[in-house]
């Protein structure tokens, strides 16, 4: 089962790679020096052993001259590959960077393209630790495994080669028993880092999504004084994090013991292999020079192999992290590309959330450049109709039309242009309240076509107070009071300019004459266009060619305001009820 698990694992993380440009020639550049720094290594340890088997007589001699030839050439050597080190490492991080950019942008692009339902069943906040840790993992290994790890096995086995021309067989088992020292102590401690990475990574995404959520909403904490009771119920989640560190660190340094004792072990097995055979008489003391010199290097090597499956460990844990986010299910719609407005149709829609119906059996169709207005109780399903009508929601049952197609056959961009959205509570994001005014239109818009809205919407001497178009509105535009945001959003889906317009309670956060004046803008812009539109104020609606009443996702009369008046006890209910409001 493991083994299937794992072989899963290295599945998506190849399947992950393809998703991305690698930068072949940066790392085949740092592949080439680190291979050429392989090859200095291998060959200084003879130079040096040159030098041993000299006699000089004196300082003219052929031996002193070429002995210094050889110091000359391995100081060259030296100093070529420190050099190439300092450029591989730089080329390398370089490189890096650019493989870990592309991670985020493929996680992250996934997360923007996820259905509604995959988005609201997980904390969007968690989705953070994968696109900004996980994918560092995964770079981490994958630049280790592309630019060092070749040039370590050619080293390794290139070593190898060397002392078993040596001619003695003592000399090459020191360095073959090095070998399983080495790989069950990198097996080990990349087992420990595995599972103590992922307990920790997790912690972490718990901790984030929780302090996020209670920050952003820091002004309801104080006013029912729970800041005591947050601080005590935010401590489990620190202590949690406080023991997945705890474990990380005592891996941390139980790796740190491996590592020194993967130096020791192996340099003791060398030296002593090769001491035994000096003192016997069986290698010279230039053989003994280069054995020990290569030797030096060959665990080194071998240990780096530690980092190498320590890596390995974090980029499977993060693989498998990030692939559950790549599995989930898209939110692309059919291929076919709509060819304009038409007639929109429920047939016998039911939608649940959680198991609790939201919608059942609805049908009702709203005609092509009509007004179409939507009403009903709280929870009645008024804005789920909206949601199912942008497809961020897909019917359980009935389908819904456009022109007689089912919209789920319609590619979902090309789509959704054919609607102005306004969703309830008017969100916008941090920029200027230009950028507010213009996301998603779609085309450049004049200075003076925006202040022309403005004054539409009332909001010109809130703007120019606010220092005009080019104003800061902050993070979620919390800058902006909700009747600031409800007036610039009406204005933004205005601008849009969509054959369709969508409008979720556009009017609640407006007083009376507000709402009044803009529903009447509303009905000015979107003349002769289709226009579906919540509504709480039933007299925004009253001239609607079709009002559809709600009761508990049921409907439960559809006509125009006169006919309903006479028929529909509901809607009389709501009428009374948004009088004894107004009065």
């Amino acid at each position: 089962m493991t083994e299937t698990k794992n072989q899963s694992v290295w599945k998506n993380f190849i399947h992950l790679i393809r998703q991305i440009r690698l930068p072949i020639l940066l790392i085949g550049i740092a592949f080439l020096l680190n291979f050429g720094k392989a090859e200095i290594e291998l060959l200084i340890p003879e130079k040096i052993a040159d030098l041993t088997g000299f006699e000089f007589t004196g300082t003219g001699s052929a031996a002193v001259k070429t002995a210094v030839s050889i110091c000359i050439m391995i100081f060259v050597l030296a100093a070529v590959e420190f050099v190439g080190v300092m450029a591989a490492t730089y080329i390398t991080y370089i490189a890096k960077a650019r493989i870990n950019r592309d991670f985020q942008a493929v996680a992250a692009r996934k997360v923007f393209y996820l259905t509604t339902e995959e988005a609201e069943a997980r904390d969007p906040k968690e989705f953070i630790s994968r696109i900004t840790t996980d994918t560092g993992f995964v770079s981490d290994f994958l630049i280790d495994l592309l630019v060092m790890e070749i040039p370590r096995l050619y080293f390794l086995v290139s070593t190898l080669i060397k002392v078993s021309r040596m001619g003695n067989g003592m000399l090459l088992l020191g360095f073959v028993l090095v070998v399983p020292v080495i790989v069950l102590g990198s097996f080990w401690s990349g087992h420990v880092t595995y599972k103590s990475q992922t307990r920790l990574q997790n912690a972490i995404a718990r901790l984030t999504a929780r302090l996020a959520e209670k920050v952003e909403h820091a002004e309801i904490i104080k006013a029912y004084n729970r800041t005591e009771d947050e601080i005590a119920d935010g401590e489990i989640f620190i202590d949690e994090m406080r023991a997945a560190q705890k474990k990380t660190t005592l891996a941390t340094a139980f790796n740190q013991l491996v590592a020194n004792v993967l130096f020791v072990v192996p340099t003791l097995i060398i030296m002593t292999a090769g001491a035994l055979q000096l003192i016997a008489g069986d290698i010279s003391t230039p053989q003994f020079v280069a054995y020990y010199g290569l030797g030096a290097t060959y665990q080194k090597y071998i240990a780096e192999h530690l980092t190498l499956w320590v890596l390995a460990k974090k980029a499977q844990g993060a693989t498998r992290r990030i692939s559950g986010i790549l599995m989930l299910k898209e939110d692309r719609g059919g291929e076919r590309q709509t060819a304009g407005s038409g007639d929109l149709t429920f047939e016998n829609v039911s939608f649940s959330i959680g198991g609790k119906k939201i919608l059942s059996d609805v049908s009702f169709t709203v005609k092509n450049g009509s007004k179409f207005a939507i009403v009903g109780g709280s929870g009645a399903g008024k804005s789920t109709i909206l949601n199912l009508l942008e497809q961020f929601y897909r019917p359980e049952q009935g389908r819904i039309t456009l022109g007689g197609v089912d919209i789920r056959d319609f590619e979902i961009g090309s789509y959704r242009s054919l609607f102005s959205y306004l969703p309830q509570n008017a969100p916008g994001f941090d920029g200027t309240v230009r950028d507010f005014l213009c996301y998603g239109s779609g085309t450049p818009h004049s200075d003076e076509e925006l202040k022309e809205l403005l004054r539409e919407v009332d909001m010109t001497e809130s703007v120019e107070a606010m220092g005009g178009l080019d104003f800061e509105v902050g993070p979620g535009a919390s800058k902006l009071s909700g009747g600031q945001r409800q007036r610039l959003a009406v204005a933004r889906m205005l601008l849009t300019g969509a054959g369709t317009v969508l409008a979720d309670e556009a009017t609640s956060a407006l007083d009376f004459e507000g709402s009044r004046r803009i529903a009447s803008l509303i009905d000015k812009y979107a003349a002769g266009k289709t226009r579906i539109i919540v509504a709480h104020d039933l007299s925004t609606v009253q001239d609607a060619d079709m009002i559809l009443v709600l009761n508990k996702g049921r409907v439960d009369g559809m006509g125009t305001h006169a006919e309903l008046k006479e028929t529909c006890p509901a809607y009389r209910r709501l009428l009374t009820a948004g009088e004894e409001e107004t009065a």
